[in-house]
């Protein structure tokens, strides 16, 4: 009888430990730290925003940027899929699609086998897959280490990955993953970080500081909508100069001595959350690195941190001739600093006329493929809401 009980109290743990798993941090032997050498690299890739049938380029571009850059990480910042690929004709049709798109990169990755961490964008699931399903199709793949913390917190994928040393002794380093959200249905436009997400980030902020000595962990946070503050970091010009971008009636441009391209308004959410005020406050944060705004690709200044865009990495949605992936490379024996760079497609794989003439006609497709889901939404809609 004990000898049952015993069995039947095994499996009950058992079971628990996998539930707490599924709903924390994906129970998955792999851990991030400093190579040899003293040098950490991420590969930061944007708005992939592909179909279930993504351009062959964007993945042998990643392929060919993964073996000359050998990264230890790579991190998509939301708007991995397309809306047009989360709105199915049923919810069995549109989990389908989904999973083939997720797959369609997914396996060039777990190829690659570097570790892959995701966030969400607002056009991941706006159809019938929702991104907490996303997530768990995403955990199939043994590279993805990416967490869906639960109900504990507003939205999904809110958590942290810390960088140990590179010998192992201790964390060196620490990534924020933020999920920025969707659309804000109270006041409209697009959404932000929310408070508990917040009060999560300052409390584990201070448990890694308390585990470091009093010392604060020096972090990067990533996420798929920017902070409003980029426009305290831009710099405010008069109606009319030149490379101007407007944003309620005031016009700005790239600081003097800012790196990179400004070439649409940012578009962060509509309420002016504490995020970054909180980061500053918590003095680890060193640059914040975002998406969403697919032709922008610069680095600015404000209050000690760096505010990053990076341009979209994939065909799948607009964009202008600065698509690419941004690479980061932190350095163990200075974590006060970082380096990053731009590794734009038009500079890596359009040696030949006949090359260039290509990457142009996959901006030609967008626009068509833009088209055929124009005409399709009316009947999306009406199976939507018969089988939903």
């Amino acid at each position: 009888m004990k000898k049952v009980l015993a069995i039947i109290l095994a499996a009950v743990l058992c079971f628990s430990i996998m539930a707490i798993s599924v709903s924390a941090r994906p129970e998955k032997e792999i851990t991030l730290k400093f190579n040899e050498d003293g040098y950490f690299k991420i590969i930061q890739i944007a708005d992939l925003q592909d179909t279930a049938n993504p351009s062959k380029k964007t993945m042998e571009y990643i392929r060919e940027i993964a073996e000359t850059e050998k990264p230890d990480l790579f991190i998509l910042t939301g708007d991995n899929i397309s809306d047009s690929v989360a709105r199915g004709f049923t919810k069995g049709h549109s989990e389908s699609k989904v999973r083939q798109a997720i797959r369609s990169f997914m396996t060039v990755f777990e190829e690659i086998g570097v570790p892959v961490a995701i966030v969400f964008g607002n056009h991941d699931a706006e159809g019938l897959v929702s991104k907490e399903k996303q997530m768990v199709i995403y955990n199939e793949y043994s590279c993805c280490i990416a967490v869906d913390e639960g109900d504990s917190l507003y939205g999904c994928g809110t958590y942290n990955l810390p960088i140990y040393s590179s010998d192992g002794t201790k964390i060196a380093y620490n990534l924020w993953l933020f999920d920025s959200n969707m659309y804000d249905d109270v006041n409209g436009g697009y959404d932000h970080v929310h408070d508990d997400q917040i009060e999560w980030y300052v409390n584990t902020s201070n448990e890694l500081k308390a585990q470091n000595g009093g010392e604060v962990v020096p972090s990067m946070a990533f996420q798929h909508i920017i902070v409003n503050e980029v426009f305290n970091a831009l710099t405010e010009v008069e109606k009319g100069t030149e490379g101007a971008i407007e944003n309620g009636g005031k016009y700005y441009v790239l600081p003097e001595g800012a790196k990179g391209e400004l070439l649409e308004r940012p578009c962060p959410g509509t309420v002016d959350s504490l995020q970054f005020d909180k980061m500053v406050e918590q003095g680890d944060v060193k640059a914040m690195f975002f998406g969403h705004d697919h032709k922008n690709a610069f680095e600015v200044s404000y209050n000690g941190i760096d505010i990053v865009n990076t341009s979209t990495s994939g065909f799948g949605a607009y964009g202008a001739d600065n698509r690419g992936v941004r690479v980061i490379t932190l350095d163990e024996n200075d974590t006060s600093t970082y380096e990053t760079k731009m590794i734009k497609y038009l500079d890596t794989c359009c040696d030949e006329p006949g090359e260039i003439i290509l990457y142009h006609l996959e901006g030609i497709k967008y626009i068509w493929d833009m088209f055929l889901m124009g005409l399709s939404m009316p009947l999306k809609y009406i199976t939507n809401l018969l089988f939903a």
